[in-house]
């Protein structure tokens, strides 16, 4: 089996680039990450001190030549419509990209990815473009899509499909291919229970990256047609069946960049967005410095740790631009998200603190967690997420608990009774 990968070399002539739009889908929220996501989409995520989750997809735009791209929003826009009028703009010559955004709510709500398409079909015609690149703005990876449209110009295919080798316990998550000797999709299956094992690697699947490339003219007219008959349209649900079934769907895997494997991270889950800040910290990711982002994850840490520096302890820690870490307090292997306050005296490892939490002086979050579990919302892997709204629930646990002993105590019930009696009060948990 043969699947299609880019030539290497530099490409200097890039024609595919200047009929192409680029369109972000860049709406949804990413409901797996629970408070991270309660006032913000996915794709607006903080990766590193100053970066987004959406700058990835958007430097991959411009570094493959790409001059114009349409970013799709809809959950909780603000955050995202904020960081792209400000920091975008600032690219400058290096990254000429002018950026369009149409938000979901102008367009009365999108249902589906290919939902979002079809009600913005004017303002694509707008653009006159041959091809359209359909992005997803929420997995942090490097790619040169100039090739990718090449790929799709050569095979006369109705869609070209970006696609990544995943191992088969992460499959079910994904739309899972299977390819015939040219690179044809001759199966796909939306999130399977049983994924189909890649032909040219054992113990992996072969997914969708959920980025496809179409000529307009054919997409505009097929949404045109079955977005009449469906309230809710997606690609890897509706449209990519009809088109694998029709024989015309091709793959095109994610080559890896200056000789290292293919990067592609899902940040889907806790662990997963904790795992990737270590990986970026610890210079684990195979970020290609010729491949640059408007905001470098790593920008600026050096400085932030120095004017950390005598204060706070901090080992193995990612801190956002605009936290404050008060005196004394030590962190370990700590996600710190812009705009957290962490009092004096705290003491937190292996955790996520979410932008909008305020942490006391003198907070052990071993301590918290002895208590009571429940009051913030833990990992699969074990990593606490403290946002705004677990500490609004520890706080009401204390509350119980100083009620519990002052009861107690009137009672007369022994120091050691009542405290084993409260910490088995039901708490609210989390939302999500």
């Amino acid at each position: 089996m043969r699947v299609h990968t880019p030539d290497q070399g530099q490409i200097m002539d890039r024609p595919a680039a200047s009929n192409t739009l680029s369109i972000i889908l860049a709406g949804g929220r990413g409901s797996r990450l629970h408070d991270l996501t309660d006032s913000q989409a996915k794709p607006a995520l903080p990766i590193g001190p100053s970066a987004r989750l959406i700058d990835f997809t958007l430097a991959n735009v411009a570094n493959s030549g790409m001059k114009r791209a349409m970013v799709l929003s809809q959950y909780a826009p603000d955050s995202l419509h904020r960081h792209l009028e400000t920091r975008w703009p600032q690219s400058g010559k290096a990254m000429p990209l002018v950026i369009e955004i149409a938000d979901g709510g102008t367009f009365g709500g999108f249902h589906g990815t290919a939902d979002a398409i079809a009600k913005v079909i004017d303002e694509i015609d707008r653009h006159k473009p041959r091809h359209v690149l359909i992005l997803a703005g929420d997995h942090l990876y490097q790619m040169d899509y100039h090739p990718f449209v090449e790929r799709h110009q050569r095979s006369g295919a109705q869609v070209t499909v970006g696609a990544i080798h995943v191992p088969l316990a992460a499959a079910r998550e994904f739309g899972v291919m299977t390819l015939d000797a040219q690179g044809r999709i001759v199966a796909f299956a939306e999130k399977p229970a049983c994924p189909a094992q890649a032909l040219d690697r054992p113990g992996f699947s072969l997914a969708s990256m959920g980025i496809y490339v179409f000529d307009w003219s054919f997409l505009r007219a097929l949404l045109s047609e079955m977005v009449l008959d469906n309230a809710e349209l997606d690609f890897g649900k509706h449209v990519l069946p009809v088109l694998v079934a029709g024989g015309q769907a091709y793959a095109y895997a994610l080559p890896g960049r200056a000789a290292a494997d293919p990067l592609w991270r899902d940040l889907g889950t806790l662990d997963a967005y904790h795992g990737v800040h270590a990986e970026l910290r610890d210079g684990r990711i195979a970020l290609d410095p010729a491949w640059p982002i408007t905001v470098r994850p790593g920008e600026r840490a050096r400085d932030l740790r120095s004017l950390l520096h005598g204060r706070p302890h901090l080992t193995r820690c990612s801190v956002g631009e605009g936290a404050r870490i008060g005196e004394r307090s030590v962190l370990d292997d700590v996600v710190v998200l812009p705009g957290a306050r962490i009092g004096r005296d705290v003491c937190l490892s292996r955790a996520i603190v979410a932008g909008d939490a305020v942490i006391p002086d003198g907070f052990d979050l071993d301590r918290a967690l002895a208590i009571d579990r429940r009051w913030c919302t833990i990992s699969a892997g074990g990593i606490p997420l403290i946002s705004a709204r677990a500490l609004e629930s520890f706080a009401a646990l204390e509350t119980l608990l100083a009620q519990h002993a002052l009861e107690r105590l009137n009672d007369n019930v022994p120091l050691l009774d009542w405290t084993a009696q409260a910490s088995r009060t039901p708490v609210a948990a989390p939302r999500g």
